[in-house]
């Protein structure tokens, strides 16, 4: 199953939280995703993807995401995601339009899908 460019950038910018810099994400052939950042992302037998630098992302069937590295997300009642490394907080996501197509980072940057093939993740002025 092909991987969504939006989820593989979305996690692209939590596994390079420390150093944000802008970069796009491409699908490539024949099911990867391609980061102008340097992550590239393959889809995992049954559901998840795997990155470059060796992190998974496993998807559970009920939707919960564990990374490899020991990141956990975290839900709070305003529809921030904080993704955690013990106590610490690397960064926090939420969606800010109704579609799912963009989200916004407490970094100073936003992911959003440009098409079906194309993210783009920049910091917003």
């Amino acid at each position: 199953m092909p991987l969504s460019v939006l989820e593989v950038a979305i996690y692209a910018m939590v596994l390079t939280a420390a150093d944000p810099k802008p970069y796009e994400c491409v699908s490539v052939q024949p099911d990867g995703v391609n980061c102008t950042n340097g992550l590239f992302a393959e889809p995992l037998p049954g559901g998840g993807m795997k990155f470059n630098t060796g992190v998974t992302v496993a998807i559970g069937r009920d939707r919960s995401v564990t990374f490899s590295n020991g990141i956990q997300i975290h839900l709070d009642s305003s529809a921030w995601a904080h993704f955690k490394r013990g106590t610490a907080t690397i960064v926090s996501a939420r969606r800010t339009d109704p579609k799912g197509s963009r989200f916004a980072f407490n970094n100073g940057y936003a992911c959003q899908i440009l098409d079906q093939e194309l993210a783009r993740c920049f910091k917003v002025l």
